[in-house]
C-alpha cells in the first residue's frame, strides 16, 4: 500500500470515529485532521466535503457486508446445513458488523433523524439496485416466492435477525457496564435469545423441529 493510499484511509477510519462519537452533524473536520494526523488540506484532497466522506464510508460497508449476507444466502443459508452456516455466519456477518460498531452508530443516528430522505438502516435488507444485482437475481429465480412473502421475509429478517444484531454491538458496552455483566455472559444470553426467535422462524420455515 502506497503512502497516499494509506493517508486516505486513516481519514476514512479517523471519520467514522469522529462522526460515531460526535454525530456527523457535530463532527468537524478539524477533528478529523487531528485524529488522522493530517492537515486539513490533505482531506479535501481526498474528499470534496464532509458528505462525500461519509458516503464513501457508506459505500464500503455495503458493498462488504451485502458481499457477506449474499454468500451466506447463496450457501442456503438457515435452510440447509444450518449449523455449519450459522457458524460461518457469526465468523463472517456477525463478525463484520462486529467489527465495524463505528458505522452501525453513525447508520443509526442518521437513521433515526426525522428529516432525512434516506433511512441508511433499510439499505441493510434492501438490496435491490446495488451492485450485487446479478447474484440478487439469481437467488430471486432459485427461490420462487409471492410479493407478500417476500415483504413478510424482508420484515422478519430487518427486526428479528438484523436489527437485534446492530443493537446488540452498539450497546453492548453500555449494557455490560449498566447491568454490571461480563461480555462473554451477555454473548451468551445473546445467542441464547437469536437461537430462539430468529433461528427458530427459519426452523419453523422448513418445518424442522427443533
Amino acid at each position: 500500500m502506497d503512502k497516499s493510499e494509506e493517508s486516505k484511509i486513516r481519514i476514512l477510519d479517523s471519520a467514522s470515529k469522529v462522526f460515531a462519537e460526535k454525530g456527523y452533524s457535530g463532527a468537524r473536520m478539524d477533528e478529523i485532521a487531528g485524529k488522522a494526523h493530517v492537515n486539513k488540506a490533505l482531506i479535501y484532497y481526498y474528499f470534496k466535503s464532509k458528505e462525500a466522506i461519509l458516503k464513501e464510508l457508506y459505500q464500503k460497508f455495503f458493498r462488504e457486508s451485502t458481499d457477506l449476507l449474499l454468500r451466506f444466502v447463496e450457501r442456503g443459508g438457515f435452510s440447509e446445513d444450518a449449523e455449519e452456516n450459522k457458524r460461518l455466519f457469526e465468523a463472517e456477518y456477525a463478525g463484520y458488523l462486529e467489527a465495524n460498531g463505528d458505522i452501525l452508530k453513525i447508520l443509526v443516528m442518521e437513521s433515526l433523524k426525522g428529516d432525512e430522505k434516506d433511512t441508511p438502516l433499510f439499505r441493510l435488507v434492501d438490496l435491490e439496485g446495488s451492485e450485487h444485482d446479478t447474484r440478487i437475481q439469481g437467488i430471486e429465480e432459485r427461490v420462487k416466492i409471492s410479493e407478500k412473502e417476500r415483504q413478510r421475509m424482508v420484515v422478519t429478517e430487518f427486526f428479528t435477525g438484523v436489527m437485534p444484531f446492530v443493537t446488540y454491538i452498539v450497546l453492548k458496552d453500555k449494557w455490560c457496564r449498566h447491568f454490571k455483566m461480563s461480555e462473554r455472559a451477555l454473548k451468551e444470553c445473546f445467542d441464547y435469545a437469536m437461537q430462539h426467535t430468529h433461528e427458530q422462524y427459519h426452523a419453523n420455515r422448513k418445518g424442522k423441529k427443533r
